[in-house]
């Protein structure tokens, strides 16, 4: 007796027109949902290249005053950045809800760390105002010197001094030892970081797809798909400015000849620049 039909299974239907079009799919599967395109964008007036190379210049400037503030207060607004990356509205998945813990905790404990290092210091580098130079000619004044011909124990003498004196500068500046040990950590993370992360990425976030360079020359960042731009999709964008450098600036010339007036960073997140305010 033939046993083929009976013994296997029938194979499985493949996916309907209705299915593919509501986006469901298999976890595994292509979501149709996040590649779609938001159909109220058709016609939307594109932002014109000189206004993205002029708010772009903007932002360059804002970015150098941003430069002369202290390295704590850039590794307090590096923790705010770290902490809004785990927003809600990136995914309601479960594995998103355990990283949005660590990106809430790891942002919450740079803020305090910060904070803390800013109490009792300056807001602005002095270095920027060249006040560590008049520091260190107030501090050469009162050096002392050696004879013409000195002997081996007055030069053992004015050595020990040195170190000494080297050691309280050191210590009044840069206070307690375990502060120096979190303050080589925030100027580290905060310089790998830059900002220019957490400018890029706090200004388009919070201004709805705008810096103060796009606010000036009246443009903004909206995504394909009509969904507001979270700190996730910011910081993603501006990742695509790195991609830019690396690509010989090629990655940035795309403008030039995109329909579309993509940039790299703007197809790496699924962005578009329009204008209007």
């Amino acid at each position: 007796m033939d046993q083929t039909h009976s013994d296997t299974s029938p194979a499985s239907p493949p996916p309907t027109a209705n299915s593919a079009a509501s986006g469901r799919t298999t976890p595994s599967g292509v979501s149709l949902e996040s590649l779609r395109v938001d159909p109220g964008l058709a016609g939307r007036r594109l932002a014109a290249r000189w206004q993205r190379a002029a708010g772009m210049a903007i932002d360059g400037v804002a970015l150098a005053a941003l430069s002369m503030l202290a390295s704590p207060v850039l590794g307090f607004f590096t923790g705010l950045t770290i902490a809004a990356l785990g927003g809600r509205d990136v995914s309601a998945t479960r594995t998103w809800r355990f990283f949005r813990w660590i990106f809430w905790s790891l942002g919450s404990g740079v803020m305090v760390t910060s904070a803390l290092l800013m109490l009792g210091r300056p807001i602005l580098r002095t270095a920027a105002f060249n006040l560590d130079r008049a520091m260190v000619r107030e501090a050469g004044a009162s050096e002392a010197t050696l004879p013409p011909s000195p002997t081996f124990g007055q030069l053992d003498t004015y050595a020990k001094r040195l170190a000494a004196e080297n050691q309280h500068l050191r210590e009044s500046v840069r206070g307690s030892s375990w502060l120096n040990l979190v303050a080589d950590f925030s100027r580290t993370f905060g310089l790998t970081f830059g900002w220019a992360g957490v400018y890029f990425t706090l200004c388009t976030a919070w201004m709805r797809g705008r810096t103060i360079g796009k606010f000036a020359v009246g443009t903004r960042v909206v995504k394909l798909d009509g969904r507001p731009l979270t700190a996730m999709d910011a910081f993603t964008r501006y990742g695509g400015y790195a991609a830019g450098i690396a690509t010989g600036l090629i990655g940035f010339a795309r403008l030039l000849w995109d329909p579309n007036r993509q940039a790299i960073e703007d197809k790496i997140a699924w962005t578009v620049v329009l204008r209007g305010r």
